[in-house]
């Protein structure tokens, strides 16, 4: 998937240019504000329109001028999906396997609906679904026929802790089988999990793109790890001090704030450790969100409030 220098020009404002390469089995997240550009770049992936100015390629073609090409192998998932409510999730993705051809049509229904966890709900209606139980349908029509590539716009949007705890794992599945997905979202906590890339936009602009990782080590440096846990003694936080990537340890009743470099991730090490000396360790986690961060940092450099 290609842009280069894609530009899409309104009539109050301009999105773009966006310059972005995103490489098989790469899971890619769209992140910024609702209206600063994500679905305008899934629209001109699509070929939904046509861009102002610059090049989009998909599957090595265009997607508005040779479509069926470039979306031979795509899954989509539009945002706030208006799906027919008359029908049963079973009923909706058997009509649309027989219309894509699809030869084992049951098999596929069924794999497609159990993997976003919808199987129980199959013959209810869709009109007694929730919100966040259609957009995980609507996801699961976007899996029918084997796609290679998923793009989903704001697919975790409405939907609950449950049911994001299956989308997540269905997309990281997806990605190790060498699948691609690019998907968007306003919410940035919700994607750091799952992507391995990242494009940040704001008010059309393209303010950071590239890997997660490089992005942190480039611009973070330092991240807080807190933990909870029971029994720990001054000789194991020596031992936790000693653990190559770890900056600084503060005790703070019964819990750590471990600065350690933002490019290494200790957690699993430092977890392994407590475990090993016997502690009872109720919590690991950041205390920052990178993406959040990151985005602020961007957001503050443009506005000349940070270097």
């Amino acid at each position: 998937m290609l842009f280069e220098r894609a530009l899409k020009r309104y009539s109050t404002k301009t999105i773009g240019p966006i310059d972005l390469i995103v490489e098989r089995g790469e899971v890619m997240g769209l992140i910024g504000p609702n209206g600063s550009g994500k679905t305008t770049t899934i629209r001109l992936m699509l070929g939904l329109i046509k861009p102002s100015a610059g090049r989009v390629l998909l599957n090595g073609f265009s997607p508005f001028s040779k479509r069926v090409e470039a979306l031979r192998g795509v899954g989509y998932s539009p945002e706030l999906p208006n799906l027919p409510t008359f029908f049963t999730p079973r009923e909706l993705l058997m009509l649309i396997a027989r219309e894509i051809g699809l030869s084992a049509q049951n098999h596929e229904v069924e794999d497609a609906l159990e993997r976003v966890g919808l199987l129980e709900y199959s013959d209810t209606k869709i009109s007694k679904l929730s919100k966040g139980m259609v957009q995980r349908l609507s996801v699961a029509q976007a899996l029918l026929g084997n796609p290679h590539t998923l793009v989903l716009d704001e697919p975790l949007i409405g939907v609950d802790p449950i049911g994001a705890d299956h989308l997540r794992a269905l997309i990281s599945d997806f990605a190790s089988k060498g699948g691609t997905v690019v998907l968007s979202s306003h919410q940035l906590s919700e994607v750091e999990s799952v992507c391995t890339s990242v494009t940040a936009f704001r008010k059309g602009r393209v303010l950071f793109s590239g890997k997660v990782s490089e992005l942190v080590k480039s611009f973070l440096g330092v991240r807080t790890i807190k933990v909870d846990a029971l029994g720990v003694n001054k000789s194991i936080l020596e031992r936790v001090s000693a653990l190559e990537g770890v900056l600084h340890i503060e005790e703070d009743k019964s819990s750590l704030r471990i600065r350690v470099q933002a490019d290494r991730d200790v957690r699993a090490k430092i977890a392994r450790l407590l475990i090993e000396e016997g502690c009872e360790l109720r919590e690991i986690r950041y205390l920052d969100n990178a993406l959040d961060e990151l985005y602020r940092r961007a957001v503050l450099g443009e506005s000349g409030l940070e270097s």
